[in-house]
């Protein structure tokens, strides 16, 4: 009896929580993602000049991405709508991400930039529609709006301090450095995910 009415006291504190344990998992992930993009992306057309590209390189090179991410968003959105586990999906995306991030390492030219950002388009595409599909189901009915807050809230403050963080980081030390912070964390948030047990997402 006593075990029982612990368990229902137990049960009912999770209920109450206004984030729950799968979104918190979720904002972690989230905020990792949208950091390590964030020390790159302000600084991004320094280091097109850096390979050889310019302008119209960094523009094109941004527009294979959106591209890319775009038209395979459709794809991807329809395949992970029929997975039984969607969150997996967001454990590849990451997988993907991290393989662009270490290519940027390596990049020297504009063709091989091209290349990796078709693979971060990629990457993208696998990533927004299993996070929004995921947290969208972990979302709490009335409380969804201050948790869809919460994660709103700090997609403006994370890459905010990635920003400033990367730009610093790149001045003192070089891009090399920063690519391989943003590879680390995409295949830790990818071995997170796929490490978690999945009654937890």
């Amino acid at each position: 009896m006593f075990f029982h009415h612990h368990h229902i006291k137990r049960q009912k504190a999770r209920e109450t929580l206004l984030i729950n344990p799968a979104l918190k998992a979720l904002l972690l992930i989230s905020g990792l993602f949208m950091f390590a993009f964030a020390m790159f992306s302000p600084i991004y057309a320094i280091f097109v000049e850096r390979v050889g590209g310019g302008i119209e390189t960094a523009a094109n090179s941004w527009a294979i991405f959106g591209l890319v991410a775009g038209v395979l968003t459709f794809i991807t959105g329809k395949f992970e709508n029929e997975m039984k586990d969607t969150e997996l999906a967001i454990v590849w995306s990451q997988f993907v991400i991290g393989l662009g991030y270490v290519l940027l390492y390596f990049t020297e030219g504009v063709g091989m930039l091209y290349l990796v950002m078709i693979i971060l388009g990629i990457g993208d595409a696998l990533y927004w529609p299993a996070f929004h599909s995921t947290y969208s189901i972990h979302a709490d009915g009335h409380k969804s709006t201050f948790q869809w807050g919460i994660y709103d809230g700090l997609a403006y403050f994370i890459p905010a301090i990635g920003s400033a963080l990367g730009g610093w980081l790149v001045n003192q030390y070089g891009f090399n450095l920063i690519f391989i912070i943003m590879a680390v964390m995409s295949f830790t948030c990818g071995i997170y995910i796929l490490f978690l047990p999945r009654r937890v997402l």
